[in-house]
């Protein structure tokens, strides 16, 4: 029995020490550095990255001398072969005077051959001088379709880093809340036992005591509902972290915040957007990639000059004695092609890239619009917002001075229970007032950051 016991203990040791149960406490800037490194959304944008230096080496390989070896043993039919004529004699000279000497000489003359097997192989070497301006072009493309998908990485990384900050504050907005709500009930329990005490004594009604009850009842439903929006955040959190749903995760900050006034200046805005904001860059560089496939284009019938180099080996199998043994030969030269006439594919090409550029620079002016709207609608509610938090603070120091008489008078008799109770509800509002306004701040500060690509 206390053998199973001291397993049972073990196994549950165990258990509670596992990864699955093991308590993770993060501040916010362990939770953006988590979720940077483990979401999926950041390894597609770092495969992109992986492309496109896979794309500059393709374009950096039309720099580079290009060779091939082509061999072949095929079968063929009536082709021309050359074979000796009936022979003629020819009388031998010396320095122009017959020696009377005769020679029989045997002329050849093309025959067809039906049947043929050749076998060949031919090395060959090619590279490029002079290309319009291709190569360069297409190499410097791959610069740029990299330097717009390391923004669009930035811009993800942004994106990403803005859901969590929003997500976190809202744990720590939960949080507080939560403290409110049991701060509340524990003032409503402590006057029901007032209510009761004084109910017994005569001194109060029945209605005292069902009144604080309902109230108790009323805020253990709502604590309930707060833990479960509050596992909802955690459960988003946990899936941007790309976490388990086993994990568990607590969250450690304040939401109390004192604003960051240099975001908060409208001097050069556009200016501050077109730099910072990874949006923007990854459009800018999207335009030069297209800028330098416009020139690729171009360039397509602009003359290609070449030169090349080719070793040769050649052997008809069956057709002796003629070729009875191997043929070789090497070739070098120098060559320029000229595209003449492509039926307008290029000058096509030209105007749908064109047409992309004018189509990124429409975007490009759309979305410095949109986010400069969006940055001052978040600098102008950043300053109502402040204006509200002074107003409640002060609310919040009226509200708890209110509570200290009430409770005095309903001590002596002097308010009723609606009045002591109204009183307590006015500090809780006014708290939840300065959490939302303490939690709006932190929100349209991370907005600010992300529209001027700030990540943590």
């Amino acid at each position: 029995m206390k053998k199973s016991i001291v397993i049972s203990f073990l196994m549950s040791f165990a258990l509670w020490n596992s990864p699955s149960f093991a308590q993770k406490a993060l501040t916010l800037d362990d939770a953006i550095r988590i979720a940077l490194d483990n979401n999926p959304s950041i390894k597609i944008n770092q495969s992109q990255i992986k492309e496109a230096d896979a794309k500059k080496i393709q374009a950096y390989s039309n720099f580079l001398p290009q060779a091939e070896v082509l061999s072949k043993y095929f079968y063929t039919n009536n082709t021309s072969g050359l074979f000796p004529l009936e022979g003629s004699s020819v009388p031998v000279m010396n320095n122009g005077t017959p020696t009377g000497e005769d020679i029989i000489m045997h002329a050849k003359a093309p025959f067809p051959i039906l049947d043929r097997d050749v076998l060949t192989m031919d090395m060959n070497l090619i590279y490029t001088l002079y290309a319009g301006g291709k190569r360069k072009n297409a190499l410097e493309s791959t610069n740029a379709l990299k330097e717009a998908y390391l923004n669009d990485l930035r811009e993800t990384e942004g994106n990403l880093s803005l859901n969590v900050k929003t997500i976190f504050y809202n744990v720590l907005f939960l949080d507080e809340l939560l403290k409110v709500y049991e701060e509340t009930l524990n003032q409503i329990l402590e006057h029901l036992n007032m209510a009761e005490k004084s109910y017994q004594e005569g001194v109060r009604s029945e209605f005292d005591v069902l009144m604080f009850k309902t109230k108790s009842t009323d805020f253990n439903s709502q604590l309930i509902e707060l833990k479960s929006k509050k596992e909802i955040a955690l459960f988003a959190l946990k899936a941007l972290l790309n976490f388990s749903e086993t994990d568990s995760i607590t969250c450690i900050g304040s939401i109390k915040t004192t604003i960051n006034y240099s975001f908060l200046s409208s001097e050069q805005l556009s200016d501050s957007i077109d730099i910072g904001n990874n949006k923007m860059q990854s459009l800018k560089a999207m335009k030069k990639v297209l800028a330098y496939k416009e020139k690729v284009d171009k360039a397509e019938n602009l003359p290609t000059l070449f030169t090349f180099g080719n070793y040769h080996i050649y052997h008809g199998l069956d057709t002796p004695p003629f070729d009875q043994a191997w043929r070789q030969g090497y070739a070098i030269g120098v060559g320029i092609k000229i595209n003449l006439f492509d039926g307008n594919l290029s000058k096509g090409k030209v105007q749908e890239t064109r047409a992309g550029i004018e189509k990124i620079s429409g975007y490009e002016e759309s979305f410095k619009v949109q986010f400069k709207n969006k940055y001052l609608t978040s600098v102008q509610h950043i300053q109502s917002l402040e204006a509200q938090r002074e107003s409640v603070m002060d609310n919040i120091k009226v509200a708890d001075k209110a509570y200290e008489i009430a409770m005095v008078g309903y001590k002596n008799n002097v308010i009723t229970t609606i009045e002591l109770n109204d009183t307590q509800l006015n500090i809780t509002k006014v708290k939840i007032q300065l959490l939302n306004v303490e939690k709006d701040i932190l929100v349209e500060q991370a907005n600010l950051q992300y529209l001027l690509g700030v990540i943590y």
